[in-house]
């Protein structure tokens, strides 16, 4: 059976190279079930890779849950207002907690690249940590399989 998957353009070949190493190191982990810490992970990004996830401060942060509160619950998660990037920690924490196998990340033409995964069941988690992954190494989703 084909592996669900992600297509996306792809970056350099410096990016794509750097994205298949924390890609399989991903995998790693989920296959032993062995999680270093955030900043063993935060080591494989480079300036612009960091430079995609919200690093908020404090004073944002407690900014944004006071917004995030004062938001009619109904309206949350569709308000454009409440929206941010990924932050790093939490998109390794949704690759940890999310019920499925991590297959691959490579190049499948001279344009295209595919991270590829087995769903375990629904619902697995979705694909926004793995589209925060592609995105700070530069790729550009432009299709999703199976999901």
């Amino acid at each position: 059976m084909t592996p669900a998957y992600l297509e996306f353009e792809l970056p350099e070949p410096a990016r794509l190279e750097r994205l298949v190493r924390v890609f399989d190191g991903l995998k790693r982990a989920k296959e032993d079930d062995a999680w270093p810490a955030v900043q063993t992970w935060l080591e494989l990004f480079d300036d612009a890779a960091k430079a995609t996830f919200w690093w908020p401060t404090a004073d944002e942060l407690s900014a944004w849950q006071a917004k995030w509160f004062s938001t009619p619950v109904e309206s949350r998660l569709a308000d454009p207002n409440l929206e941010t990037p990924w932050d790093f920690k939490s998109m390794i924490g949704a690759f940890q907690d999310g019920d499925y196998a991590l297959v691959a990340c490579r190049a499948v033409d001279a344009r295209l690249g595919r991270l590829e995964f087995d769903p375990h069941g629904a619902p697995y988690g979705g694909t926004g940590c793995m589209r925060a992954l592609i995105d700070a190494f530069g790729g550009r989703v432009v299709a999703e399989w199976g999901t």
